[in-house]
């Protein structure tokens, strides 16, 4: 609060608005990707193997430089890119150790290991997907599609406001700048209509209104 004054409140709250939809986001990727049920319309993929390697090697390469900086993060961004375009001097609040973190990470993923070997070293159960106590592939319709998180939103009075405005594409830069675009050129098409008592008082008009500038 010193230092933001009295605007904490509204990082705050948008802080908290932002989670709320990253939350809802990854509820949507979630659900498609591990509670949905495959369309018998889509055709199972029959390639094998990785793709051409110009197609996977910008992502290794992103996802390798993400490690990277992550794992020496004050060691190389930070001493090499970060502060030497800051002037004078930065102290930090709190503690990270990028080390420390990737070990416990490597840790956990060594545990999270072990554990899928002794699950598949089991014989696993496998049974139909069930939505609500009812069998998906007997009753489609109790499959709730990755978009149906969000109808709660939809029917809060506010929302559903907004959500009708974003339908009739009034958010929409394009839509809107092209509607503003065509507005003029109806005005202009009027006012340019052929009709030379009407180009004589439009000039008889900006003459006064340059007059009245000049000779104010």
């Amino acid at each position: 609060a010193k230092n933001g004054g009295g605007l904490w409140v509204v990082w705050l709250t948008a802080a908290m608005f932002g989670s709320v939809l990253t939350l809802a986001s990854f509820m949507k990727l979630t659900h498609a990707v591990f509670l949905g049920q495959s369309s018998a319309e889509l055709k199972t993929p029959t390639g094998k193997g990785e793709g051409k390697f110009y197609l996977w090697l910008p992502s290794a390469v992103l996802a390798g430089l993400c490690i990277l900086f992550g794992v020496f993060a004050y060691r190389i961004p930070w001493k090499n890119f970060i502060l030497p375009s800051i002037e004078g001097e930065v102290a930090f609040s709190g503690m990270w150790n990028p080390s420390l973190a990737t070990i416990l990470i490597l840790i956990g993923a060594g545990v999270g290991f072990l554990i899928f070997l002794a699950g598949a070293a089991t014989k696993v159960k496998e049974t139909e997907i069930f939505a609500g106590g009812e069998d998906i592939k007997n009753f489609p319709q109790m499959r709730e599609s990755g978009t149906g998180f969000y109808n709660t939103i939809k029917e809060i009075a506010f929302f559903r406001m907004i959500y009708k405005m974003a339908e009739r594409k009034m958010f929409d830069i394009y839509e809107v700048g092209k509607g503003l675009t065509f507005g003029c050129n109806r005005v202009l098409a009027y006012l340019h209509n052929g009709v030379l008592p009407t180009y004589l008082a439009w000039c008889l008009l900006g003459m006064i209104i340059l007059f009245y500038i000049l000779f104010r």
